[in-house]
Parts: C-alpha cells; structure tokens; sequence
C-alpha cells in the first residue's frame, strides 16, 4: 500500500467512496483523518484506510454506521477475528458465485436439468446473520441493537429472510444517502430525488405508494418511536423529521408522481 497520506481526491478514486460521503464520516465522528493542514487540506494515512476497510466490511454485511461506529470504539474489539468472520462470508458468496457460473455454462453446452439451488442466497443470509449476533453479543449494547432488530414495519417483518434482508439493505442505503444532505434543504433536488426512490420502493414491492399514502407514512415515521428509531440510527440528528419534511414538499410538488 502506498505509505504517503492521500488526499479526499485519491480516497475517493481509490474507493469509490465520494467526497460528500467521507466528509459525512469525519463529520459523525466514524471515520477522521490523521492529518488535517494548516490550509484544512484531509489527509488520510495507510492506518485510516485501514478503518475504512473495516468499516466497509461491516457494511458490506448490513450494519448502520452508528453500529459500526459503537463497535469499532469497544475497547475489546478485536479486528483480527472480525477479518476472520468476514472471510467466512466472503467465501460463501464467492461459492455462489461459482455455482452460478457452472450452470450458466451446463445450460451453454446444452444442459436441460432443472437446478434453482445456485439461486439461493440462504447460507450467506446465515452467516451474516451469525456474524452479526456474534458481533453484537461481544462489542455491542445489546439492548440498543435489540430495539434496531425490532423496529421498522410489521409487513416488513412478515416476509422471507431473503426479502427482509433485500428490504432493510435498501432502508438501510437509502437513509444513510439521506442523512449526507441533513444540512441541506429537504426541498433540494438530491433529498428529493430520494423521498421519489422510496415512494417507488414501496409501490414496486408492497402497495401503491400514492401522495397521501406517502404523506401517512412520513408522519407515522416522527410519531411511530419504532421507526423513528431505525431512521435516526442512520443519520446524526432527528433525520425521521427531515425526512418528514422532505417528503411533505415532494407531495406538494404538482409534478410528483
């Protein structure tokens, strides 16, 4: 690895990770630079990168930054047995990976079996659900990650493992995309364009998501303490509130769906 300090530009060509993002770390307190010039240039340290790393493991398995940021401060946390977990999972993914591929190239060279078990998405699911309540029950506050797991809706809750996992993943991104822009106008285009992802979110794999089911929603969102919860896990201050807002002047737009 490169040992000169990189700058925002260089993390963010390197990650992937844009600046807006990596502000939004430092700004949390999840992920700050080492150095910091006299002209307030970031500069970030083979160590810092390090943490993004970890920090972009935990989130590859669905832990909220807030989460991520109360374990990595346990004085116990220990990253080595982390790094292990994560291969575990890793692999797990990388065998589907493999299964998917050989019977992509069985139907290629003519195959007819019938075979949906590459499909399956249930032993990656279980892993990262066992690497989670490992995690939580070694590092975490488990009362604080107990009241997560059991917020957001009862239709939520009455779906296969898989979908849940597809639902909170894209709760999960979505809030956290949000949260960047909590010191911005709920009006302005970015949020906007998000309360418009939600709203087709929900149309496309619950029920039709018209303006006033969607206004009903964002008030149950500031009024409802369970969801209230998971949305603010995502964001540093009451971002069920913005996105309250948000979605208030998106309904009142005459060009919104």
């Amino acid at each position: 690895m490169n040992k000169q300090p990189r700058t925002v530009h260089e993390v963010v060509d390197l990650t992937g990770i844009t600046a807006r993002t990596l502000h939004y770390y430092d700004q949390i307190g999840l992920f700050k630079p080492s150095i910091v010039t006299e002209a307030k240039y970031r500069l970030y340290t083979e160590s810092d990168l390090c943490r993004l790393q970890e920090i972009l493991f935990f989130r590859e398995v669905g832990f909220s930054l807030k989460e991520i940021k109360q374990l990595l401060a346990s004085p116990d946390y220990n990253r080595q047995e982390v790094l292990k977990k994560h291969i575990c999972i890793l692999e797990a993914q990388r065998d589907r990976i493999n299964a998917l591929i050989k019977l992509v190239e069985a139907e290629i060279r003519g195959g007819s079996t019938l075979s949906f078990e590459a499909f399956s998405n249930s032993k990656i699911a279980r892993l990262q659900t066992q690497f989670r309540e490992e995690m939580i029950e070694r590092w975490g506050n488990t009362d604080s990650f107990r009241e997560y797991e059991e917020t957001f809706s009862t239709q939520a809750r009455k779906l296969q493992n898989e979908q849940l996992d597809a639902f909170y993943s894209f709760a999960q991104e979505l809030f956290e995309r949000l949260a960047l822009y909590e010191d911005c106008s709920p009006g302005c285009m970015e949020v906007q364009q998000i309360v418009k992802e939600w709203q087709q979110y929900i149309s496309e794999h619950f029920y039709n998501c018209d303006k006033q089911m969607l206004i009903n929603l964002g008030n149950l969102y500031v009024t409802d303490k369970r969801f209230s919860n998971f949305i603010n896990r995502n964001g540093s201050g009451d971002l069920a509130a913005f996105l309250n807002e948000a979605i208030s002047i998106f309904c009142n737009n005459p060009n919104a769906i």
